[in-house]
């Protein structure tokens, strides 16, 4: 089985960062420290990996 190599650019993933950020209820920085805390739900997880998968290819995000 051969893996396949996905490029996106710069742009794609700013866009996507935002969808995702938008998607975030209230906002990203309350979803964080609920991630924290431990009280995610499954969907707020979801977003969170995205987000810093994301954040990690962009290089934004230690």
């Amino acid at each position: 089985m051969n893996a396949k190599l996905v490029k996106h650019t710069r742009e794609e993933l700013l866009t996507r960062r935002s969808e995702i950020v938008d998607l975030m209820v209230p906002d990203e920085l309350t979803v964080r420290a609920r991630a924290d805390r431990g009280a995610l739900t499954p969907d707020e997880r979801d977003l969170l990996l995205e987000l810093e998968g994301i954040d990690f290819l962009l290089g934004d995000r230690a």
